[in-house]
């Protein structure tokens, strides 16, 4: 679904919302300084006309019933009448009529009247800036808090409507802030536990180490809930430690808002939705083009395997699934040995046989992605560390750092088309312009032409060349390249990569900002190959930018075990650790979307169709050495708590972290001894 589309969604809970309670009547006449109430009991409105425009609205005729809102208005005086042209207004949002509804606001004059009208326009307005794409403008209108004397409601659609921006913004602490701000608004139970759903499902989209960096010190509502949301995050299927460590938590936080209700209810649904595996069968070809990449991800696997404590490690049966026309006998196979859940296949082929096969008895975590199929099992998951998936996060990216004309260069073939055309849709439906797109032959060994063509600087040399025959003489040139572009996006390994830039550069074009997909990256800190690609911008896997030291999970410790992590498939070791840890975690995932689970190839999350998407980090090459900036954005909206009516939200990225420099590079690895 486009952002534009997801933002509607959103947009016409918001405007239901705004509209207030239709139904009731209209205020006394108020003292236009204060807003205080008059002691005149009988309102000017037809009562009889405001009750049909309540009807209208109430029936989805929000059209009919803004023109009599508005025709009310004409013939009431102030502040009637501009109450009348604010539900008006109200009205044409949920009618989608943007147009007519900034035409009317500009014309609701509330100047002089209660400020509780100041109010309920900038709200308005604020809405109208949201669905422009204009988040600074949306956000700028309610930056002043509301003034003494406004009505609970209306706070309440305050501190809800900034909450909304925030997240557009990317801002997701500052959002779950300010619902916190809400929640001690609400007075209804039920509503409040609703609120405070939303509360953790904003806090549940960061990362445990986001989560740990910005714990306010001393913590208080906003870091009790940042604990609470850890606390869930963290569940890994013993109900009896998960109550311990709520228990703890509501010692620490005696006084803190959350209700019972709303950490029983987590602790019962994380308890019904981790499953524990007993019995994994693992497919992974041992023969042909994909036996190196399955090697690897076995060694991740195994690697995850021994992390557990004996007592939770499941029973493995590896299957050879090198022939992809085996895939399904070897399914039933593994059926019928008792497996309760399965990792593989690894070969394209091979997942669609299964995505074709009709109902799955036992999940598979396929380690492949395909595209989407008609009647497909709800039991197959897939994962993969899928470029377009990179090339979506780049746009996003590069959204939010406030750029809006791109330029783009792709590797001819398939694998480039993919690319582009990920990060062109994406792109675009952000609202973003993609002025040209060129490609390169990966086998070639000059990349100028490309280049030239896509800064321009060829039609800069013919304008030169032109201009010499006419006046036929030599012309002083000093090529000029396009004036029009923010920012340069490319995808390339390591070794073209560090050609194309400084083509750009050379070209007129260093300036620019450049992004990149993380094939630019060859896993390991090169400050003498990677120094001509300094200030690209990338996304790569965690684990290979900021893997936790100590860990026995980290790169360092698993090179220790397979010499192969520091050489080819660095990433498959990454994504074999993650396939394991998955697997407990597929049913909240699933039913969760919000929801995300820290992994070593990134915060990962499914979509509707079970595939698994990563939240990547981002680093930037400063001096051939790359330094982590933070998450990339996850920008989502749609998503509410299965059976609930809350708000869609919208996941962006982690608010960057300090940079941090890469260790040096390692010494030569031992041959390669990896089982």
């Amino acid at each position: 679904m486009q952002l534009t589309n997801r933002i509607l969604i959103t947009n016409l809970l918001c405007a239901l919302w705004l509209t207030g309670c239709v139904t009731s009547p209209l205020p006394k006449v108020l003292q236009p300084d204060t807003g205080a109430a008059t002691s005149q009991p009988v309102s000017p409105v037809p009562q009889a006309e405001l009750d049909r425009a309540s009807e209208l609205e109430l029936m989805g005729d929000h059209v009919a019933a803004a023109a009599l809102y508005q025709s009310l208005a004409m013939r009431m005086p102030s502040p009637y009448r501009q109450d009348l042209q604010l539900r008006a207004v109200a009205a044409f949002l949920l009618a989608q009529d943007t147009e007519s509804a900034g035409r009317l606001l500009r014309q609701t004059d509330v100047s002089g009247l209660s400020p509780v009208f100041d109010l309920r326009k900038r709200i308005q307005a604020s809405e109208l800036a949201i669905r422009g794409g204009n988040l600074k403008a949306a956000f700028s209108l309610l930056e002043a808090q509301p003034p003494e004397g406004i009505s609970t409601d209306l706070r309440q659609r305050y501190h809800r409507q900034r909450a909304e921006i925030l997240r557009l913004e990317g801002n997701l602490l500052e959002s779950a802030h300010e619902l916190a701000q809400l929640d001690l608004l609400i007075s209804d139970p039920a509503a409040r536990l609703h609120n405070q759903q939303a509360i953790l499902q904003t806090l549940a989209t960061l990362t445990d180490s986001a989560l740990r960096a910005f714990q306010p010190d001393p913590p208080g509502l906003q870091g009790g809930w940042m604990e609470l949301a850890r606390i869930i995050k963290g569940y890994e299927g013993d109900p009896a430690s998960t109550q311990v460590l709520l228990t703890r938590w509501r010692e620490r936080f005696p006084l803190h808002p959350a209700q019972p209700e709303l950490l029983e209810g987590y602790r019962q649904r994380l308890q019904s939705q981790y499953r524990q595996v007993k019995n994994l069968a693992i497919l992974l070809p041992q023969s042909g083009a994909l036996a190196g990449a399955a090697a690897a991800l076995r060694n991740g696997i195994m690697a995850a395997y021994y992390q557990l404590p004996l007592a939770k490690r499941p029973q493995l049966r590896f299957y050879d699934s090198s022939n992809a026309a085996d895939t399904w006998p070897l399914y039933r196979q593994a059926v019928d040995a008792g497996a309760d859940m399965v990792i593989g296949p690894l070969n394209k082929s091979a997942v669609l046989q299964l995505a074709r096969a009709g109902e799955l008895e036992i999940p598979v975590l396929a380690l492949n992605q395909i595209a989407p199929q008609m009647g497909q099992p709800e039991n197959l998951f897939q994962f993969g560390l899928s470029p377009e998936d990179e090339a979506r996060q780049v746009a996003e990216r590069a959204w939010q750092d406030g750029l809006s004309e791109a330029l783009a260069i792709v590797p001819e073939g398939s694998w480039g088309e993919r690319i582009l055309n990920s990060f062109r849709e994406r792109w675009e439906a952000l609202g973003g312009t993609l002025l040209e797109a060129q490609t390169y032959d990966a086998k070639g060994q000059d990349f100028s032409r490309p280049v030239l063509t896509l800064l321009d600087i060829d039609e800069s040399k013919a304008r030169r060349s032109e201009m010499q025959r006419i006046l036929i003489q030599n012309v002083k040139y000093e090529p000029r390249r396009r004036q029009d572009v923010d920012f340069i996006f490319f995808a390339a390994k390591p070794e073209i990569a560090r050609q194309i830039r400084p083509l750009l550069q050379f070209h007129h074009a260093a300036d620019i900002p450049v992004y990149a997909t993380s094939h630019l990256y060859a896993g390991s800190p090169d400050a003498m190959k990677d120094g001509d690609l300094e200030g690209v911008k990338f996304p790569d896997i965690p684990w290979l930018l900021a893997s936790e030291k100590g860990s026995r999970l980290s790169r360092d410790a698993l090179a220790a075990l397979f010499p192969g992590a520091r050489r080819s498939y660095q990433r498959l070791y990454a994504m074999g650790i993650d396939s394991f840890n998955l697997l407990p975690h597929l049913g909240r995932l699933k039913v969760s979307p919000w929801e995300t689970l820290d992994g070593q190839t990134g915060s990962l999350y499914l979509d509707e169709i079970n595939q698994v998407h990563r939240r990547l980090m981002w680093a930037q090459m400063r001096r051939g050495v790359p330094y982590v900036l933070g998450y990339a954005p996850r920008i989502e909206s749609g998503l509410t708590t299965p059976g609930d009516d809350l708000p869609p939200l919208i996941f962006p990225t982690v608010v960057p972290a300090p940079p941090i420099p890469l260790a040096p590079p390692p010494a030569p690895a031992a041959p390669d001894r990896s089982i």
